[in-house]
C-alpha cells in the first residue's frame, strides 16, 4: 500500500474505489525470453476489471508492453509474437546465436550462462577480442527485426495506452525514461544489454538496457499510479555456479549477482506483485512460448484474485 494512503481510513478508501474500476500502472521488468509471461499477465489484469493507465518497460518487459500497448487485443498480440517465434528465420537466428538448450542452462541463466555458450561462436568469427575495440560483441539484427515484425512505425505518444520505455544513458550515468519519439527506436535502447548488443543513439545520449540496475521499474510507475502500482518480475534466485575463470565471466557474473540483489527492493513500491514461476526458463531460450504466456496468465490471475472478487460483488 502506497504511503499516502496510510492516512486514509480504510472506509473511505472503498468509497473512492467505489466510483468505477481500478486503475493501474503496470511496471514490466526485465528477463529476455521469460519476459513472455507479461503478454499473460497484461491479459489477466484486464480480464480482472482492472483498467490499465499507463505501462512501464524495462529491456524485454518494454518489447512486451509496447506489443500490447499497440495491440489491445491480448489474444492478437499473443498470437503475433508465437507466430513470429515460431517462424523459421527467428529459428536459424536462435540456433545459430544460441544453440539447443541444456538442463545446466537452467541453473545459470543470467547472461552469464550466454555467454559460456556464446564463447564457441566468438572464438569461431573472431570476436572475442572484439571486446576491447568494438561498441558489442553481438549484432543486434535479430533483435530489431523481432521490433520491426512486432511494431509499427510510430511513436509512443500516439501509443493508445500511455507509455514509458525506461533505459540508461551510458555517457551521463543518468536514467532516462523515454515517453516521445520514435517506439521501435525507444525498444531497440531499452533492450540493448550493454557491452552484448550495441548502444542506441539518441540525440546527444547513448542508451542501454539499465536491467541489471532497474530490473522492474515499479518505483517509476508508483510515481505515475491514481491507484494502483502492479510490478510484474520475471526474473530468478542466484544459483551456484561450478566455474567463473576469466575476466569478462567475472563481470558478466557480477552483473547478474548485483541485478538480484538489487530487485526485492525495487518491488516494495508496487502495491501487487505478480512473479509468474518461470525461473527454470534461461533468457535466451524463445523455443516455448505459449507455456511462459499461460504461467504469466495463471500467476497474474492468483495474484489478483481479491480484486477480481471485489469486481464481481
Amino acid at each position: 500500500m502506497k504511503l499516502m494512503n496510510l492516512f486514509i481510513p480504510s472506509q473511505q478508501q472503498e468509497q473512492i474505489h467505489e466510483r468505477g474500476p481500478r486503475k493501474a500502472v503496470v511496471a514490466l521488468g526485465g528477463g529476455g525470453a521469460r519476459g513472455l509471461a507479461h503478454l499473460g499477465t497484461i491479459q489477466a489484469i484486464g480480464e480482472s476489471g482492472v483498467q490499465i493507465e499507463r505501462i512501464v518497460g524495462v529491456s524485454m518487459g518494454s518489447l512486451a508492453g509496447a506489443v500490447c500497448a499497440v495491440t489491445p487485443d491480448a489474444s492478437l498480440a499473443q498470437a503475433k509474437t508465437i507466430q513470429l517465434l515460431h517462424s523459421p528465420i527467428f529459428q536459424k537466428r536462435q540456433q545459430i546465436l544460441f544453440g539447443g538448450t541444456t538442463p545446466e542452462d537452467q541453473l545459470t541463466s543470467g547472461v552469464f550462462s550466454w555467454f559460456e555458450r556464446a564463447k564457441k561462436y566468438l572464438h569461431a568469427h573472431r570476436k572475442l577480442t572484439k571486446a576491447v575495440t568494438s561498441p558489442a560483441l553481438m549484432s543486434d539484427i535479430a533483435l530489431q527485426e523481432a521490433i520491426d515484425h512486432l511494431l509499427p512505425d510510430i511513436n509512443i505518444q500516439d501509443l493508445p495506452i500511455p507509455m514509458s520505455v525506461v533505459a540508461v544513458d551510458l555517457l551521463s550515468g543518468q536514467r532516462v525514461i523515454l515517453e516521445n519519439g520514435p517506439l521501435r527506436k525507444a525498444i531497440r535502447a531499452s533492450t540493448a544489454i550493454p557491452g552484448i548488443f550495441p548502444a542506441v543513439r539518441w540525440n546527444d545520449m547513448l542508451l542501454s538496457d539499465i536491467g541489471v540496475i532497474e530490473s522492474v521499474p515499479a518505483l517509476i510507475a508508483s510515481s505515475y499510479a491514481s491507484d494502483l502500482t502492479i510490478a510484474v518480475d520475471v526474473g530468478q534466485t542466484v544459483n551456484r555456479i561450478k566455474k567463473c575463470d576469466t575476466a569478462i565471466e567475472a563481470m558478466l557474473r557480477m552483473d547478474d549477482i548485483c541485478e538480484r540483489m538489487i530487485r526485492p527492493k525495487l518491488m516494495k513500491a508496487a502495491d501487487i506483485l505478480i512473479q509468474p514461476k518461470v525461473g527454470h526458463c534461461p533468457w535466451f531460450d524463445f523455443t516455448h512460448p505459449e507455456r511462459l504466456i499461460e504461467e504469466g496468465h495463471r500467476a497474474a490471475h492468483l495474484a489478483l484474485a481479491d480484486i477480481e472478487s471485489n469486481q464481481a460483488a
